[in-house]
C-alpha cells in the first residue's frame, strides 16, 4: 500500500472552493474541517453577545463579524476563521481584501479573537 500525503491547498485555491463554507479553515496548506458541535456555537455565541453588549455600553467604533477569515501574514497558506473575532472598524480601509471579501490581513485592525476549545476532535 502507498501512502498517498493531501494535495497542499494555496490560500487562492482554498478561498475558491472553501471561502464561504464556514466549515473549513487551511493550515499550512492542509485543509482542516473544524465542524462545531451545538454546545461549542451556543459558547461562541453567548461570548459574542457579551463582547457586542460592551462594544454598545462604551459606544466602541468596533464590531462583530459574523463570518472572517484570518489570513496571517508571515503564512502563504493559512486561513483561520476565529469562533468571535472583533475588529476597529476605523481599521478596515487599511484591509486590502476586505471591500470584496471578509478576509484580515493585518493584525492592528483586530481588537480580540476568542477561540472555543471543544472535545470532539
Amino acid at each position: 500500500m502507498t501512502y498517498s500525503p493531501p494535495k497542499l491547498l494555496t490560500f487562492n485555491e482554498f478561498l475558491l472552493k472553501y471561502g464561504d463554507n464556514p466549515r473549513y479553515e487551511l493550515i499550512d496548506g492542509e485543509l482542516r474541517d473544524m465542524s462545531p458541535t451545538g454546545p461549542h456555537e451556543e459558547v461562541a455565541g453567548s461570548i459574542t453577545g457579551i463582547i457586542y453588549a460592551e462594544i454598545l455600553r462604551a459606544n466602541l467604533n468596533w464590531l462583530i463579524p459574523k463570518n472572517c477569515l484570518i489570513k496571517p501574514p508571515a503564512a502563504q497558506a493559512t486561513a483561520l476563521r476565529p469562533d468571535v473575532i472583533v475588529l476597529d472598524k476605523t481599521k478596515l480601509i487599511q484591509e486590502p481584501l476586505w471591500q470584496k471579501e471578509p478576509i484580515i490581513c493585518h493584525g492592528n485592525t483586530i481588537q480580540l479573537i476568542a477561540e472555543v476549545v471543544s472535545t470532539n476532535w
